[in-house]
């Protein structure tokens, strides 16, 4: 039986192409791995893109929080969710930031606002308001929000039928400050308060301009006691003078009308 030699000098061209193709190809291969590492840029490849959904941009615009969480999406580490919603929360005006990963280098960010539910003064501060901590806002959620971190700075929709509380500064009161605020108005019920004023005495300022002052205690029972003397004064004196009253309800067996 005869075998045939192959002949190893005669190689087809596909089979040539075939026998440099893995060479060449790990060739281009570190060419461009070494032209990726020669043009790297540490900080364009950890740079994040962040979708944002806030509530309400005339309480915080975008742009401030992104400057907020800028060192946290562009240093060398891995990103941290956790602490980009804990930086966002410290924010004044964000209630609560939810914070999720899209893709490898993008996540969506979506931020609640506090609503601003009354207007704030400080009793202490006299006739300068412009000094720190002489004026704010007080939100839903009972925070108070003072002028370093004040986003109103002329009147608007959202602040024209505020309520404004006035009190001396005491941040963790403010919550008591707006619930008082809300006893007071169930009790009048169709009667607005304008104006709660808290210093050594309860008063109040309703529409349209009635000053009924409370005392420093059984405010809810002397605001009560107000409603029924004013039910009964509607009777017997004109509307218009009434509406131009101050009635002093802290006499244990009655109470003062000034005209």
């Amino acid at each position: 039986m005869k075998f045939k030699k192959r002949n190893r000098h005669k190689l087809s061209l596909f089979q040539h192409i075939k026998r440099w193709l893995k060479p060449v190809s790990l060739l281009l291969l570190l060419v461009l791995i070494g032209w990726n590492i020669y043009h790297y840029n540490p900080g364009d490849s950890l740079k994040v893109n962040a979708n944002w959904t806030i509530d309400n941009t005339k309480l915080v615009s975008q742009e401030a929080l992104e400057k907020k969480i800028e060192p946290l999406v562009n240093e060398l580490y891995q990103l941290d969710l956790h602490e980009i919603k804990t930086e966002l929360e410290r924010h004044p005006w964000v209630l609560k930031a939810q914070v999720k990963r899209l893709f490898w280098d993008s996540i969506s960010v979506n931020v609640s606002t506090h609503q601003p539910v009354a207007l704030w003064k400080n009793i202490d501060c006299q006739n300068n308001q412009q000094q720190d901590n002489c004026q704010g806002y007080i939100t839903t959620q009972g925070k108070l929000i003072t002028p370093q971190n004040l986003f109103y700075h002329q009147p608007s929709e959202n602040t024209l039928n505020l309520i404004e509380l006035q009190s001396s500064y005491n941040p963790d009161k403010s919550i008591l400050l707006l619930n008082d605020y809300r006893d007071y108005q169930k009790i009048l019920n169709d009667m607005k308060i304008n104006t709660f004023i808290r210093s050594n005495i309860d008063s109040l300022s309703i529409e349209p301009n009635i000053t009924v002052v409370l005392g420093y205690s059984k405010q809810l029972q002397r605001l009560q006691k107000f409603t029924k003397i004013y039910k009964e004064l509607r009777k017997k004196i004109p509307l218009k003078r009434l509406k131009k009253s101050t009635y002093d309800m802290r006499y244990p067996k009655g109470f003062t009308l000034k005209h």
